[in-house]
């Protein structure tokens, strides 16, 4: 049996759902691949990242873009 309390998996869920918020302006971000090439789009603004090789590079990449501002 796991040792986490439902507040704890409460807490990570919602810390995950911060990680892929928009840099720009806070709304979701969409991570898509083509070709081996991923990008991350914001479906509010339309704030865009290009350019990453892993779905994780690319959720880095907003990560990093939001500690930037």
């Amino acid at each position: 049996m796991s040792s986490h309390t439902v507040a704890d998996v409460l807490d990570r869920v919602a810390e995950r759902r911060r990680a892929k918020r928009c840099p720009a302006c806070a709304g979701v971000v969409s991570i898509r691949g083509f070709n081996g090439e991923y990008a991350w789009r914001c479906i509010d603004c339309e704030a865009v990242g290009i350019g990453y090789d892993t779905r994780a590079a690319a959720l880095d990449g907003v990560k990093r873009a939001r500690s930037r501002r």
